[in-house]
């Protein structure tokens, strides 16, 4: 496809010049050192030369990268579901969205260390004006979605991403991973976007068309919310002003919080395969949308922070315990970060344990009971 229209790494070539204009960024000086602390950045350097494509990248590289960061700020990845994917196809995996790099990252790598090779990763072109953030981006398999500029510019780009994304799942060549909405969830309210099944639509007009992309929904969940005050913060400003707009190099910073932040316990669950031969027979975006959020408010694992910012919100009585201490007190600590950054601390109170709390109340809405 036309390069200028749709970003991606297709090529050796494409990839080589990628990973040196990567390794030429400000975002690789603050990564190489925290991953790689025992190697000087040379030998890390030198280690991809030989390396192909983004998957060779990806395994070589980005894993053992990922393993060390979950290592060092989480308490373990669970995984759920993926052993009941079958092994013979692609998919379109639509997934919550939570931080920036890990969340696909973690469905590609999973996907390619069980041998069904990695996936495509869209990525909204805001992400890709940031020099190292977009090549990051691309590195691990990114395609770039407009989102911004003409109308038509917008819409002419989505034709080509949905049929690019369909021959890729079609031809058997790669597994898609899309976000269920534009950008991150910022108040803990996973909810899918029509737009992005509008898009889809453009390349699948039919309920067999769209069974033939094989969506299938994911979730994944933090103990501790990745950028918490980041997003508290947005959602705040936005509401005061009515728009929110992002300092330059604020992607790169959120990044970096991102990836060495607490994480708690991560869980990574893929949904079942969606079918519409029980839908409303009425409007087909809209039974896809329902159908995507039904399972990932279902397959959505809570934990402890989940449940104890629930009770809060509701004005419960909370256990008293060690646990329940220190969660109160990294609450304690975000609202003050929010207050010395001149935002009101009780309405920045509320919105962090909301932040928290929605995954129980959408379990709650889709009938299910959070484990």
């Amino acid at each position: 496809m036309n390069s200028t229209i749709r970003r991606t790494v297709d090529s050796p070539a494409e990839f080589a010049a990628c990973r040196d204009q990567f390794f030429a960024s400000p975002l690789a000086d603050v990564i190489l050192p925290w991953c790689f602390p025992e190697l000087p950045r040379q030998a890390v350097v030198a280690q991809t030369q030989s390396f192909l494509g983004t998957e060779d990248f990806q395994f070589a590289y980005v894993n053992p990268m990922l393993q060390r960061i979950l290592g060092q700020t989480s308490q373990g990845l669970s995984i759920s579901g993926l052993d009941q994917l079958p092994t013979d196809r692609k998919f379109l995996f639509i997934s919550n969205h939570r931080c920036i790099v890990t969340d696909a990252a973690l469905v590609s790598l999973n996907m390619l260390s069980s041998g069904r090779g990695t996936c495509k990763v869209c990525v909204g072109d805001n992400l890709m004006t940031t020099p190292g953030v977009a090549e990051l981006m691309l590195l691990l398999n990114g395609v770039s979605i407009k989102r911004s500029g003409a109308r038509r510019d917008v819409y002419a780009n989505a034709q080509q991403v949905a049929a690019y994304l369909a021959r890729q799942i079609e031809e058997q060549r790669y597994s898609i991973w899309l976000s269920q909405s534009p950008g991150r969830t910022k108040d803990g309210n996973d909810h899918t976007d029509p737009a992005i099944i509008k898009m889809l639509g453009l390349a699948a007009r039919t309920r067999a068309d769209f069974e033939k992309l094989h969506i299938v929904p994911v979730a994944i969940s933090y103990e501790f919310e990745p950028c918490a005050t980041h997003k508290v913060r947005e959602t705040l400003m936005r509401r005061e002003h009515g728009k929110y707009h992002k300092a330059a190099g604020e992607d790169v910073a959120q990044i970096r919080d991102s990836l060495v932040a607490d994480k708690g316990h991560v869980h990574l669950a893929f949904g079942e395969e969606i079918r519409l031969d029980r839908a409303s027979g009425g409007d087909l975006v809209q039974d896809v949308v329902n159908e995507i959020d039904a399972q990932i408010w279902r397959i959505y694992r809570p934990w402890e922070s989940n449940r104890m910012a629930h009770s809060l919100l509701h004005q419960q009585r909370c256990e008293d315990s060690a646990y329940a201490q220190a969660f109160l007190e990294k609450i304690g600590q975000q609202v003050a970060a929010l207050s010395a950054m001149g935002l009101p601390s009780a309405p920045a109170r509320e919105a962090l344990l909301r932040l928290y709390a929605q995954p129980i109340l959408n379990a709650q809405r889709a009938g299910a009971t959070p484990s």
